[in-house]
Order: structure tokens, then C-alpha cells, then sequence
């Protein structure tokens, strides 16, 4: 029995949005309820900020994601406060995630450990075939529209980790999380070429370290992205790494760059990379992963799943059922229908 579940939704956006609904109808509620109890658990929600931001957040989408959103509150009976509550409580998560990507006999791996709260609650991957946009697989939760990793039907593989940021947005100003743009990266991108324009034509709200590589051709970048710019990072070995802090990013005085843990657990990530000779991509790349210094376990949060993937070859793992995940569950192969 796998541990993970795939759901494939197709069409326009409100029958995306609509289909979805129906398909958790009678649960979804429950799902977000329990979501949103872990969350306050690990990082102590602030329901007042919670109640009167989400809905404003929600409006300052684009319009097409904005019609999916509603649709999903149709079709599953669940009120659109409480899903943009859903949504925008990711607000509320500062640090965690580590990543990185790594050249083997000029083929491209990418390895990453998503850390957050509610342990076994992403099981889930959404194929999203959406009219007159690529194709995309996204990894999360139930109902999940938007995503913090994921794949294209173009070989193209991009997935994030939280940084801070000194220049957010003013309250107005149309702007997208960086799970929303990760959504619209994959569904309008060919190449990293295109997500550099899409990372130059956009405002996010909050920071992000993109990982991205291309399978067509087995290129790869790193950007450190706070809302407004980005810097694309560089290096000379074969690989290169990334946590929650900066590290070709001058950040402003006074402002926050991550913390100890991101540090360490970057710093573990490359020494074991340049340590050991990597022979078993799949065994030594989850290796990695799982080493009890780069993986977390806080109790109510931690690494809830991790992927392992080679987009040249088509490969793509998921450990989710199990925490923390790297460790606790098996890589499963994703077979998509």
C-alpha cells in the first residue's frame, strides 16, 4: 500500500476549484480544523491577525487563483474565510526546510526535506491539468491549489525554503506567497530562463531560497528571493546547498538572517555531500536527508516529507507517511496516472 495518494483535476479554473470541493466534501473541514490546531501547536497562532489578514491576503491573488479558491468553498460546503485561513496560516511558519542539488556523472539530483507542522498530514499529490496552461504536480495536503514543491510536465522541478525578508509589500500592493508563485512558476514556465522573468515580473510577501532544475537539459539554479529582488547564487563545486538564512545576499543592517539551526543544518548538508563518494544516488542522496542533522523532529513540527527526484529521468520520490519523514517513512516512487 502506498503511502501517499494522487488526485488528478482538469479543466478551467472554477472546475478545477469546483471538482476538488466535491471530491473532499463532508471532510474538508475536519482537514483544515486539524491543520490549523497542529499549526497553533508548533508555532502559536495569532487568531485576531489570522481572522482579519486571510481574507484581504486571499483578494490580492491573481484573479485566476482567486475563482479557484471560491470554487473549492463551493464545491466542498466549507466557508472561503475559513479555507483563506487555511491558506494564509503558512504566515505563521519562520523557519525549517532543508535542500540541495547535486551533479553526478552530469546528471541532476535534487534532494529536499520540507519542514512544518502536523506530522502525516501531507500525503497528498495533485496533478493539476489546467486549460491552456502546463501541467503540474504539486506535493502537500488535501485541497492543496498551491504548493511549496513541485514538478512540471516539462522536466521542470522548483521547490523553496522559507528566508526572511526586509522589503514586504505595503498592505495593498498585489502580491503572491511564494507557494502561489511556485503554482504559477510551473504552470507558465518552460526553462529556468522563464521562472528568472517570472521572479522579475512579480512582488511576493515573504522570502525564498528557489530551488530549480531543468530535466531537458540538466541545468540548475539557486536564488535567494526576498519579495521584491533575487540573487542568483554561485558556486564551483558539485553542488550546492540551502536552508533559512542568506548567504550572497547582503542583508540590510539590523535585519534578520535566519538562525543557528539553518546554519548547522546547511553546513552538515555540505560536508556530508563532500564527504562521502556517492555510488547509490537513491540510497546515499536519502542518506543524507535522513541524517539527524539536517533532518528535524520538534515534536509538533518538523520534516513532514521529503522528495528525492531526477527530472532528466523522470524519477521523483516522496516520503510522507511517517515522522520525521526522511527517517521514518520509505521513498516511494510517484507513478503518475
Amino acid at each position: 500500500m502506498r503511502g501517499y495518494q494522487i488526485r488528478r483535476f482538469r479543466g478551467n479554473g472554477c472546475e478545477i476549484g469546483l471538482y476538488m470541493g466535491k471530491h473532499l466534501k463532508g471532510r474538508f473541514k475536519s482537514i483544515i480544523d486539524n491543520f490549523l490546531k497542529a499549526v497553533d501547536r508548533a508555532y502559536h497562532l495569532d487568531c485576531n491577525r489570522l481572522g482579519k489578514e486571510a481574507l484581504a491576503c486571499l483578494s490580492r491573488l491573481p484573479e485566476e487563483y482567486q475563482l479557484e479558491v471560491e470554487s473549492l468553498a463551493y464545491g466542498s460546503a466549507v466557508k472561503l474565510d475559513r479555507i483563506a485561513q487555511w491558506i494564509y496560516c503558512d504566515r505563521f511558519v519562520t523557519n525549517g526546510c532543508s535542500g540541495f542539488i547535486a551533479c553526478m556523472n552530469d546528471t541532476v539530483w535534487v534532494g529536499r526535506n520540507f519542514d512544518h507542522a502536523g506530522p502525516c498530514l501531507w500525503r497528498n499529490i495533485n496533478v493539476i491539468e489546467k486549460e491552456s496552461r502546463i501541467p503540474v504536480v504539486i506535493f502537500g495536503q488535501e485541497g492543496s491549489l498551491f504548493s511549496h514543491t513541485g514538478f512540471n510536465l516539462r522536466k521542470l522541478w522548483l521547490h523553496y525554503n522559507h528566508l526572511p525578508a526586509w522589503d514586504e509589500p505595503d498592505p495593498e500592493e498585489k502580491s503572491v506567497p511564494p507557494f502561489v508563485f511556485i503554482r504559477m512558476a510551473l504552470e507558465n514556465c518552460c526553462c529556468i530562463s522563464d521562472v528568472e522573468k517570472m521572479l522579475q515580473a512579480t512582488v511576493r510577501n515573504g522570502g525564498m531560497n528557489l530551488f530549480a532544475v531543468d530535466g531537458k537539459n540538466n541545468t540548475y539554479a539557486v536564488y535567494e528571493c526576498t519579495c521584491r529582488g533575487y540573487v542568483k547564487r554561485q558556486t564551483s563545486k558539485a553542488f550546492i546547498t540551502g536552508t533559512n538564512h542568506y548567504t550572497a545576499t547582503m542583508a540590510p543592517r539590523g535585519a534578520k538572517n535566519g538562525d543557528p539551526t539553518s546554519v548547522s543544518r546547511q553546513k552538515r548538508m555540505e560536508e556530508l555531500l563532500a564527504a562521502h563518494g556517492i555510488e547509490d544516488p537513491y540510497r546515499d542522496y536519502i542518506r543524507i536527508l535522513s541524517d539527524p542533522k539536517v533532518e528535524q523532529d520538534l515534536g509538533d513540527s518538523g520534516t513532514v516529507y521529503a522528495n528525492l527526484a531526477c527530472p532528466s529521468k523522470d524519477l521523483y520520490y516522496y516520503a510522507c507517511n511517517g515522522f520525521p519523514a526522511a527517517s521514518k517513512a520509505a521513498f516511494e516512487e510517484v507513478v503518475l496516472p
